[in-house]
């Protein structure tokens, strides 16, 4: 492998686990059934969510680009009509407020997320954030997190008008780094989006993946490295 220059990292699923947002997305979901007028017990309403939104993901991800925000929105108002309510869309922009207002109790970075990008840095490499999410939504993230300082390139799809594993925000980010392909580790939770995009123009990929009961699903080709924890990453640079 020839000498990496840059590292560049997904946002979420990546530093952060979205498992700690998990309690904040229940309670939304319970006060979105309240408003709503919805009486379902809350597996049904999980179940039918979840359901929703991965035959809407289905949907958009042949797309180019997206706007993440159109996503979800599209996402909830199929759990409504599945729930037999009213698809009001009104409903989603006080969901998407008190969503965010949790995130901001609930969030929290992964072990050694602060110390791997330091020793990065360290290591006079360029690190950059590639981020699958709305520009304001990223910019929210970034405040709440407070690790906006330690990134030398911060793109999101929205700024680039395109999303992964579509290969123009890859080479944007390849362009705002100044590297090679083969210069970079792209470090990413998802096997389809991240690691494929990845992989098809040409960069070192790299797939986080914590679980240990279970293997990751089968992409090809595959990533170049698997790791457990985000301070792996020292190892391989």
């Amino acid at each position: 492998m020839p000498s990496i220059k840059a590292v560049l990292f997904d946002f979420g699923g990546t530093l952060f686990d979205y498992a700690v947002l998990e309690n904040g997305e229940r309670e939304c979901l319970a006060e979105l059934m309240h408003l709503a007028k919805i009486d379902a017990e809350s597996s049904v309403v999980h179940k039918t969510y979840r359901e929703a939104l991965g035959k809407v993901f289905s949907e958009y991800l042949p797309r180019r680009f997206y706007l993440h925000r159109d996503l979800f929105k599209d996402a909830m108002l199929e759990m409504l009509q599945d729930l037999g309510a009213e698809a009001n869309p009104d409903y989603f922009d006080w969901y998407r407020e008190r969503q965010w207002s949790l995130h901001k109790r609930d969030f929290k970075l992964r072990d050694d997320v602060i110390e791997t990008l330091k020793s990065l840095r360290d290591k006079n490499l360029h690190v950059g954030m590639v981020s699958n999410i709305d520009e304001d939504q990223l910019a929210y993230l970034l405040e709440i997190s407070n690790i906006e300082s330690y990134f030398d390139s911060i793109l999101s799809s929205e700024e680039t008008r395109s999303c992964k594993p579509d290969p123009g925000i890859f080479n944007h980010a390849l362009r705002r780094a100044a590297c090679r392909a083969e210069e970079v580790l792209f470090v990413g939770d998802t096997p389809l989006q991240d690691i494929t995009g990845a992989n098809q123009v040409g960069m070192n990929s790299v797939l986080i993946w914590p679980s240990e009961d279970r293997d990751p699903p089968e992409v090809a080709p595959p990533p170049d490295y698997v790791i457990r924890e985000i301070r792996d990453l020292i190892n391989l640079v």
